[in-house]
Formats: structure tokens, C-alpha cells, sequence
């Protein structure tokens, strides 16, 4: 996934590259169409202007070559072309002496040689190769001696310091906007990070966290606005938590009047009539509600931020065996088999939350186990604490798999049989309490496994 700060960078890199060749092709143009001729009209003034004076020596061949270093000296290079076809250079050498047909018209036709359109014409670098044909030549006689002259301007002389100077202030200014461009951009991308982050804790209903982001910009407007959304959205929650507790406490006590007195119409109704079976019906539920209240109030006492647990050392191995014998009888009615493979472990956990853990998974099991199959259990301590409990059962769907940990889910397979949505989510939290996670996987019509891994074992 592609980050803010990465696009930002890579589009503000690719916008500074565009930049710079945007730069070159309009400089380019610019040279071209103006800057060129100048320099060739330049360069011919003063090649015209040491050949006339050459002329003017009145045949002091000897006279030449002293002449034309000075000239060079001034920041030339000049080459002499006889009539005998030899070369003689002064200042700076050129690369390359070799002449076009073109330039070689110079000695031939005493045409003058302007070098417009020597090497890549269309390029401004060209003008600052160092060939021969890359100048400009104008012909003269000394002595009834035909010569060629061809001059340009020495680029060596030219980058003098103030081009240095300029090349440092220029390469400056790149580097501070480079750096100014990811310090840029670290400070736009790491409010909206803090954002991201504070918007996964809100998704896990952690309401506690709040944005430490102070900016005179739309971002900081953004960041207010989530505060104030997550205070609410914390009021909010207190108030569902504190309704759900007292709602769930208060109900226990006519529940259990309710349960008392459906017992009693049971005892005193004859076996087999109606009353019978309604005091049973009326007992039945109420022992349902009373659950529900008692996972409600459980629920709530664990989403409290400082829930306290009564950790303690105990052999974890040992309590799943004894949940597995709590159900003993409901294994041998479906005539389940179940396969243990528990190795010898203890664990520093809370011993009454850990205990709803494995009876709420079990119960799980034999509920939608088909009768005659089999249940694995196995507890290992290899790497971790992990627990896996395994049936052919029902199994899951694909679409509810992800939702069966949310509170009052309950998958449409499961609606023929009794239960509250609450037990899973529950299990979810203790075991986050105790700082370990539960993984489900599960094919629909061929069974679940529910792995529970908690982190060895750790007295503090």
C-alpha cells in the first residue's frame, strides 16, 4: 500500500524532475533561437577583426604566431590553417581538427565559416564542444599566402568563479527545497497518521484515546472535530455500560422469584398436566434470562478499562479436564467421543474467566456436534500456551465467520438452538485480558476449530 508521505515525495520528486527538464528544453529554445547567433556574430567580429590585423603586418610571417597566442591568452582557441593544409593551434587544443566540407570552403573559396550548423545543431551543449568545426573561420593573406582562421571562445576560461559560485548557490537551493519537501511532508502525513491510528482504536471501541494535534489548518479543525466525536461517542458508551449493568442487575432479583415460584407450581402440580408443564416452561426461561443477565453484568465488568484480574497459578490441563467432565453426561447422550491430548501445563491466568472460557468453547462443541462423532482437544506449550478444540460439527459459514466474536451474533444455523450471541464475545475479551487471542477456522457442514493461544506462563 502506498503511503500519503510516499505519494507526496514521489509526486514532488517527479513535479521537481518535469521541472528541471522543462527547464532544459525552455533554456534550449532560448539559446537557439538568440543566444547562439549572438555568440556566432561575437565570434566573427573578433576572428574578423584578428584577421585584418594579420593582413595589416605587411608580409611578417615571423610575426604570426606570437600574435595569435596573445590573442588566445584572451581567452580563445585558434587554429591556423596554411596553404600547405597544416594545422597550428594556440591557447586551449581541440579535440578534434577535423573539417567539414563546409568549413574547408574557407580555404578553398574564401567563404566565411560560421559553425551554425556544426554537430547536433538543435542542442546547446553542442556549443560547448571543442571541435574544430564547432567555430568560426574567415580566410586572410600575409605575404601572398592564403591562411584559414578559425576561433571560438574558450569554455575552460569561461566557468570562472562567479559560474562556480552561481553552480553552489544553485545546487544549495536544490537540496534545501529537497529538504524542505520531506520535512514538508513528514508534517502534513503525521497528523493524518495520528488520525488513522485514533480512528483503529475508536474501530476497537477504545473511546479513552484522544488527538494531541495542534495546527491553525483544516487538519487541526479535522482533529478537533474527532475529539469531540470520541467524547461523545464515550458518553455514549458509559451510558449503554451503566444502562446494560443496571438493567442486568436489576432483573436478577424477580428472575430468581420468578424461578422460585415455578418450582413450587411444579412440586405441587400433578405429574404429566399442564400446570406441570408451564411451571416448567415458566422455570426454563427464567433460568435463560437469568443467564443472559449474568453475561450482561460479566460482559460489562470487562469492558471496564481497569478491570482487575484474580490471576494466579494454577494447572491449566487439570481445568480442562474437569470442564470436559462437567459435560460428561451430554457427551455420553449424543454418544460423543472425545480425543484429549493435554500436556502438563500450568498457567497464571484467572482462574473463574479462563473457566467460562473452555466451558462456553466446549458447550460449543457438543451443541453442534452430530451424534456419533468425535471432539479433539489438545493443549500444547511448545511455543505459547495454545489450546485447540476441534468437531465436525454444523461448522460456520463464510460470511458469518467473521462476525461470530460480535456481541448478539449469532449465525442463522444457530437460531434452532438456545443461546444469547453473548458467550464468544466474552470468551474474546477475557482472553484478551489476558493478553493472548482466539482464532476460529471453519467449513460450512464440516466442522470448527478454535485455537486459543495465551502467552507462557508468567508469574509477576
Amino acid at each position: 500500500m502506498k503511503t500519503l508521505y510516499r505519494q507526496f515525495i514521489q509526486t514532488s520528486l517527479l513535479f521537481l524532475a518535469l521541472s528541471i527538464v522543462l527547464g532544459v528544453i525552455l533554456t534550449n529554445v532560448y539559446y537557439v533561437s538568440f543566444t547562439k547567433q549572438e555568440t556566432i556574430d561575437q565570434n566573427l567580429e573578433r576572428a574578423q577583426e584578428v584577421a585584418v590585423t594579420l593582413e595589416q603586418m605587411h608580409g611578417d610571417t615571423a610575426a604570426l604566431e606570437p600574435f595569435l597566442s596573445s590573442v588566445a591568452n584572451l581567452g580563445y582557441q585558434i587554429a591556423l590553417l596554411d596553404s600547405e593544409q597544416q594545422f597550428t593551434t594556440f591557447g586551449e587544443p581541440f579535440e578534434d581538427l577535423t573539417l567539414t566540407d563546409q568549413a574547408e570552403q574557407v580555404m578553398s573559396d574564401q567563404q566565411i565559416y560560421t559553425g551554425e550548423n556544426a554537430g547536433l545543431s538543435f542542442f546547446m551543449t553542442s556549443h560547448f564542444s571543442s571541435r574544430l568545426d564547432n567555430t568560426v573561420g574567415v580566410p586572410f593573406q600575409v605575404d601572398d599566402q592564403q591562411y584559414a582562421l578559425f576561433l571560438r571562445q574558450d569554455m575552460n576560461l569561461l566557468s570562472s568563479d562567479i559560474h562556480t559560485l552561481l553552480l553552489a548557490f544553485l545546487l544549495s537551493i536544490a537540496v534545501v527545497n529537497l529538504a524542505g519537501m520531506f520535512l514538508m511532508a513528514k508534517q502534513l502525513t503525521r497528523p493524518i497518521s495520528l488520525l488513522q491510528q485514533a480512528t483503529r482504536e475508536v474501530a476497537n471501541d477504545n473511546y479513552s484515546h484522544t488527538l494531541t494535534i495542534s495546527r491553525p489548518d483544516e487538519i487541526g479543525d479535522l482533529a478537533n472535530s474527532f475529539n469531540e466525536m470520541i467524547g461523545r461517542l464515550r458518553q455514549n458508551d458509559e451510558s449503554r455500560k451503566t444502562f446494560i449493568t443496571n438493567v442486568s442487575h436489576d432483573l436478577q432479583s424477580p428472575l430468581m422469584n420468578i424461578k422460585g415460584y415455578a418450582e413450587l407450581l411444579s412440586a405441587k402440580a400433578a405429574a404429566g398436566s399442564d400446570e406441570q408443564e408451564y411451571a416448567e416452561v415458566i422455570e426454563s426461561e427464567a433460568k435463560r434470562l437469568s443467564g443472559l443477565a449474568k453475561q450482561l453484568l460479566l460482559l460489562s465488568s470487562l469492558d471496564q478499562p481497569v478491570y482487575q484480574l484474580k490471576e494466579e497459578t494454577y494447572a491449566l490441563d487439570q481445568q480442562i479436564r474437569k470442564a470436559i467432565r462437567h459435560y460428561r453426561w451430554r457427551l455420553d447422550e449424543k454418544e460423543l467421543d472425545v480425543s484429549l491430548k493435554l500436556m502438563k501445563t500450568d498457567v497464571y491466568a484467572d482462574r473463574e474467566l479462563m473457566n467460562y472460557v473452555w466451558d462456553n468453547l466446549i458447550s460449543n462443541a457438543i451443541k453442534y456436534s452430530p451424534a456419533t462423532s468425535s471432539i479433539r482437544v489438545h493443549l500444547s506449550n511448545e511455543d505459547g500456551i495454545s489450546v485447540v478444540i476441534e468437531d465436525n460439527g454444523t461448522g460456520i459459514s463464510a460470511a458469518d465467520l467473521p462476525h461470530i466474536k460480535e456481541r448478539f451474533y449469532r449465525a442463522d444455523q444457530s437460531r434452532s438452538e438456545e443461546g444469547t450471541g453473548l458467550g464468544l464475545a466474552i470468551v474474546q475479551e477475557i482472553v484478551k485480558l489476558h493478553k493472548g487471542k482466539v482464532e476460529f477456522e471453519s467449513i460450512d457442514g464440516e466442522g470448527t476449530r478454535v485455537k486459543v493461544h495465551l502467552p507462557t506462563y508468567k508469574e509477576e
